[in-house]
């Protein structure tokens, strides 16, 4: 019986150290693969009186895969919507039918009362495009922006402010009624607001490391 026992203990820490091997470079591969991502806030309304450029701030950022780009309608009644550099009055979707672009439609803040979001995730479909965008109060007057400006092209922030400035608007007033829209998605107001050139950044810890924590805690 003694031995019986013996045996069935070597048995069970044979198993559990093979276990243990075989768990822990999985667990590290999880905690490896986890992702820090960030809120990156854009808001929406400032005083646009002097410069319509101002209706979005910062007008360029930068976003990697799973960050989220929030869009924080503060003041005024505008819009964010998706366009194409050679288009920068005109929805995505009205210049190209074959990308579906972002659109917040009209946000009417109520003199800042009814302040709301729109989000846009980065996605790994999209995390290496360039994203215009523009909002249609404003746009020809150089109220436009940027997502992930590639700093290699001849395509820049200040060409296509210029392009929107030189159409002065009338592409985008003359497809407005037929452009398609689309949203990526909206919610309640956003605490968040960004006053400086830098986008407010919120780390969020992405990932799946607890699920293995708790695995290895069962076989200890």
């Amino acid at each position: 019986m003694r031995a019986f026992l013996a045996g069935l203990i070597s048995v069970v820490s044979f198993s559990r150290h093979i276990t243990t091997r075989c768990f822990i470079p999985i667990f590290q591969l999880a905690v490896a693969r986890t992702v820090l991502a960030e809120n990156i806030v854009v808001t929406v309304g400032h005083n646009t009186t002097n410069n319509a450029s101002a209706v979005f701030q910062p007008q360029s950022v930068t976003a990697k895969l799973n960050d989220i780009v929030v869009f924080n309608f503060t003041e005024g009644n505008h819009t964010v919507t998706q366009s194409l550099f050679y288009a920068p009055c005109i929805p995505a979707n009205g210049a190209n039918n074959t990308v579906n672009g972002f659109d917040s439609s009209f946000r009417d803040t109520v003199n800042g009362t009814a302040i709301t979001i729109l989000t846009v995730p980065i996605t790994s479909a999209i995390e290496n495009q360039t994203l215009w965008f523009f909002d249609y109060n404003t746009c020809g007057l150089g109220g436009v922006g940027v997502i992930n400006v590639n700093e290699s092209s001849s395509e820049t922030l200040e060409g296509f402010e210029r392009n929107a400035v030189r159409l002065n608007g009338t592409a985008s007033s003359s497809t407005s009624s037929s452009a398609s829209r689309t949203s990526t998605s909206t919610s309640a107001s956003s605490t968040g607001e960004s006053g400086s050139n830098d986008a407010q950044r919120t780390v969020v810890f992405v990932g799946a490391a607890m699920i293995p924590v708790i695995l290895l805690s069962a076989f200890l």
